[in-house]
């Protein structure tokens, strides 16, 4: 079937790296994130559900298609770190289960150190004073202060010391959901049982980068499967630092962590691959209108209020399929277009 291997080699050769260095890679998907509320009790008098939205970055383009939902909603943005998320309301809601369909396209690109640069508008002083600050759960107690002195000794530029801190939380950190208190994204838990999930994981790493002075923040999503199509039921967090020359660059020291390879383990200091997408930024996030409860820890999951109390227990998953790139998708047509004029030449 020479048509057949001449197709599959026309696609691979257009999407071959430039003599100028290897592209960033990317991905396509078509996802649904699906947010549900285990029970509505009887009788409420009003229902409020504030659900996360994917966030559009300079590595990531998001085209929201369709909310699925028994209720009226409307897109808010929140105010603290440009998250953007649905606001529901009912009056008198019906009882039982909720869930709620957000579909939306995705193409996410691979973020290489090596070739980063200030991407979209610049942080000014005032952008970036939050991220240098304490958190709920995100301290810079006297002890997280000594202990980023500690890892950090013998190294003066900013860069320098963020790998320190990275390379400390991926040899010292386990990987583990089993021992009480996991997935608040507790510094100081972190440092007593240096155990924890990606959310403990990177809130030390946030917590020693500031406590150096080297602005830090907290990102949440889903991680993507190695297949075609698939379903999360999960999320995943990673973190990012701030270089005045380069901007905002990634770390993930929980993926790192459970690698054996030294490859690996590098590659996750600086760049990030395209298999996740990225839905919010930030911790003690305070929405509009606001919840009754306390600010958001983080936010992933729906928070839901029946008239001023907390509604749980809630769930989220996300399912997804591989679309084709337009790169792949334009390979494809020229490749059609050669073999026509090659079978009309008699070939």
């Amino acid at each position: 079937m020479p048509g057949s291997v001449f197709l599959l080699a026309a696609a691979l050769a257009s999407a071959a790296p430039s003599s100028a260095g290897p592209a960033p890679s990317s991905r396509s998907i078509e996802a649904t994130y699906v947010a549900t509320v285990a029970e509505v009790p009887a009788g409420l008098e009003r229902l409020e559900v504030w659900i996360p939205l994917p966030s559009g970055t300079p590595n990531q383009r998001i085209e929201i298609l369709e909310v699925d939902s028994p209720y009226t909603a409307s897109v808010r943005r929140e105010g603290g770190h440009g998250n953007s998320y649905l606001h529901l309301t009912a009056n008198e809601p019906r009882p039982g289960a909720l869930e709620v369909r957000v579909r939306f396209e995705a193409e996410r690109r691979e973020i290489l150190r090596a070739a980063s640069r200030r991407a979209g508008r610049r942080e000014g002083a005032q952008d970036l004073r939050k991220y240098l600050e304490a958190d709920r759960f995100v301290t810079l107690s006297p002890r997280v202060r000594r202990l980023a002195r500690q890892v950090t000794y013998g190294h003066r530029a900013p860069e320098a010391k963020a790998r320190a801190i990275y390379d400390y939380v991926v040899n010292t950190m386990t990987y583990d959901k089993t021992a009480p208190g996991w997935g608040q994204g507790d510094t100081e838990r972190a440092c007593d049982v240096q155990k924890g999930n990606c959310t403990d994981f990177h809130s030390l790493f946030i917590s020693l980068a500031r406590a150096e002075g080297i602005p830090a923040r907290f990102v949440i999503g889903f991680p993507l499967g190695k297949e075609a199509e698939g379903t999360i039921p999960g999320y995943h967090c990673w973190a990012e630092f701030h270089l005045p020359a380069r901007g905002w660059l990634p770390v993930d020291t929980s993926d790192a962590s459970k690698s054996s390879d030294p490859r690996r383990r590098s590659y996750l200091f600086g760049n990030l691959d395209p298999d996740r997408i990225q839905f919010t930024v930030g911790r003690d996030l305070r929405l509009d209108p606001p919840p009754c409860a306390e600010p958001l820890n983080y936010f992933i999951y729906p928070h839901a209020e029946g008239d001023g109390k907390v509604l749980s227990p809630v769930a989220i998953r996300l399912e997804y399929r591989d679309r084709a790139s337009k790169k792949a998708l334009a390979a494809i047509r020229n490749s059609k277009f050669e073999i026509r004029n090659l079978l009309r030449a008699g070939w």
